[in-house]
């Protein structure tokens, strides 16, 4: 007999005279023996009640309620569970292979059910609906609202994939502990009456219609708004004299009152991202005065339709007239490609910004010309290396720097070749390469180039994913 060790447990392996072996676990009758005359200990059911808690707190619910059948100690312990989570998971069990009377039944069905026989208090509740999924049909929806209002919710997600979007019913505006809420493809109509939230920090909105003023509460700290309609709505959020708001991110949403502005001293994060939308420019002056009200700001996130603010003629060594004192990441987005009005406006930007640390471009760098052909631009680049604005120009703080969707043009590589050359503090630059570079050799030649440019820093990294 041979004593074989696999993953720690132990097996006896005995040959017949075929050859044939069989398997028998070392340990089993030792088992047998400590079990035999009394009842075997149960240890997982005489686990703390808050240690079954978190182990159930890490399967899916679907599973969690299944563990009721374990015994009559594990019964009732799912039904206490804080958080209740319906994702994709969840919903490719309920309505795999079904047709859509059954999907929506057995969803409707389940999710009910378990709002039903809960028993504590719902702190999260999570309800992500595939595309398939005909929620516009599933009636008891509302009711799940209704029901989860009245259990001291505190994170509200619904995810709605659907090309339909869900009205949100008014039992959502009675969830006053509520602190973090996340909305995509809904709608919002608020009661005439709604005051706000007492708790809320953090609103997340994603393709969301909002059809009347809403206030969100007095302590909002985090907003970002991802193609919504309606935000002029939210005038009374911005307006408030107890206007706390720190981190705030609109992107692709129209109708913004740049009047906002004027009360966003707190503001530590700004990312506007209006290109391709229809915001006009008419109220708002130039990128001096947006900024002014922001003395706080140290993550800044911009695209082209704030760029065009900045002059295009100006000097190297121009500056905003705001300085911003704390900005210590700037990302920027540019749909123009990289030419010489680009470079001036990036740089504008970082000089402005003596703390500047961190420095990421994407995702149209390099891509498409705007002003003249590359040639041309790279020509203008060449002359104004040698003016004295470059060369004396030192970016001491700057650390990192990120360029994305890089394809090897002049105008980059002299953009490549400025930053280098002008950053003592630098750690390390990652160039990310554009999808049209094929050829291995002409991907070869532009990192044989980048990694000949001179460097301020000794320390310096190359990386070239």
């Amino acid at each position: 007999m041979t004593i074989v060790h696999c993953n720690k447990t132990s097996y006896s392996v005995h040959c017949n005279k075929t050859g044939t072996a069989s398997y028998i676990m070392a340990d089993d009758a030792k088992r047998r023996r400590l079990d035999s005359g009394s009842k075997a200990v149960d240890r997982f059911s005489n686990l703390p009640g808050n240690l079954k808690g978190l182990i159930l707190e890490r399967l899916p619910l679907y599973d969690a309620a299944r563990t009721a059948v374990l015994s009559k100690i594990w019964g009732n312990i799912w039904t206490m569970l804080p958080w209740l989570v319906f994702d994709h998971v969840f919903f490719l069990r309920m309505v795999s292979g079904k047709d859509e009377q059954a999907q929506v039944s057995n969803v409707s069905r389940t999710i009910s059910n378990i709002l039903l026989l809960h028993n504590g208090p719902v702190s999260k509740f999570h309800l992500y609906v595939p595309r398939s999924f005909p929620l516009q049909k599933c009636l008891d929806a509302d009711l799940w609202i209704k029901r989860i209002s009245n259990s001291g919710i505190k994170i509200l997600e619904l995810i709605n994939r659907t090309p339909y979007p869900y009205p949100m019913p008014s039992y959502m505006f009675s969830c006053l502990e509520l602190t973090h809420l996340t909305l995509d493809n809904c709608i919002l109509n608020p009661p005439r009456r709604f005051g706000g939230f007492s708790n809320l920090i953090e609103v997340t909105l994603s393709r969301v219609k909002i059809t009347a003023d809403v206030l969100f509460g007095t302590r909002l700290e985090r907003m970002r708004l991802d193609c919504c309609t309606g935000i002029k709505h939210l005038g009374c959020q911005f307006n408030s004299q107890y206007n706390l708001i720190r981190k705030l991110h609109i992107s692709t949403s129209e109708e913004i009152d740049w009047q906002w502005f004027k009360n966003t001293e707190k503001l530590h994060y700004l990312g506007l991202v209006l290109a391709g939308s229809s915001n006009s420019r008419k109220n708002i002056n130039d990128l001096d005065n947006l900024l002014g009200n922001m003395p706080d700001i140290y993550g800044l996130y911009l695209d082209n339709f704030f760029l065009t603010f900045l002059e295009p003629d100006a000097p190297l060594s121009n500056r905003l007239t705001t300085t911003l004192v704390n900005l210590k990441t700037l990302q920027l987005s540019c749909a123009g490609g990289c030419n010489w009005v680009f470079i001036q406006r990036v740089f504008c930007l970082i000089r402005s910004s003596p703390k500047l640390k961190n420095l990421h471009i994407w995702p149209e760098f390099g891509v498409g010309r705007v002003h003249g052909t590359d040639s041309m631009a790279a020509s203008r680049v060449e002359q104004n290396l040698l003016s004295p604005d470059f060369v004396n120009m030192i970016l001491d703080q700057l650390e990192t720097v990120h360029l994305q969707v890089v394809i090897g043009s002049r105008c980059e590589l002299h953009f490549i070749k400025l930053l280098l050359a002008s950053s003592p503090s630098l750690r390390w630059i990652k160039i990310s390469k554009s999808f049209p570079i094929h050829d291995l050799k002409d991907e070869f030649e532009i990192l044989r180039k980048v990694a000949r440019f001179p460097r301020a820093s000794a320390t310096a990294e190359l990386i070239w994913p």
